[in-house]
C-alpha cells in the first residue's frame, strides 16, 4: 500500500504520535481523531465487512480521497494552461468510464 502525505486543513487538529515501521516497509503515524458516533459505528461495520481493521479501512478511504484531490488539482492545472475541457471530451470520457463500469 502506498503512503500518502497531505497537509491537514487548518480547521482539523490532531496529535502526532511515534512513527511505526511495519515489516512491509510501510511507515505509519499513529494519530488521534474525533468522529461522530454514528459515523464511527458505520465505519467499524464497514471495516469488519471488508475484513480490515478500522485503521486499515480509514487509511484506504483517506488514500482514495487524496487521489481524488490530486486528480482534481491536475485537471485545474491542465485547464489553467489549456483552457476548459470541451463538452465533447467530457462526453467521451463519461462514455469510457461507463463502458468500464466506473461509477460517478
Amino acid at each position: 500500500m502506498s503512503a500518502c502525505l497531505m497537509e491537514a486543513p487548518p480547521t482539523l487538529s490532531y496529535r502526532r504520535y511515534e512513527v511505526l515501521d511495519y515489516p512491509d516497509d510501510v511507515a505509519v503515524t499513529k494519530v488521534s481523531v474525533s468522529l461522530d458516533a454514528e459515523l464511527l459505528t458505520a465505519a467499524r461495520a464497514a471495516a469488519a465487512k471488508a475484513g480490515l481493521s478500522l485503521s486499515a479501512w480509514l487509511n484506504q478511504i483517506v488514500e482514495h480521497r487524496v487521489r481524488i484531490e490530486r486528480g482534481l488539482a491536475g485537471i485545474r492545472e491542465y485547464e489553467a494552461e489549456n483552457g476548459p475541457i470541451s463538452d465533447e471530451d467530457l462526453r467521451r470520457a463519461d462514455e469510457v468510464l461507463d463502458n468500464l463500469g466506473v461509477g460517478r
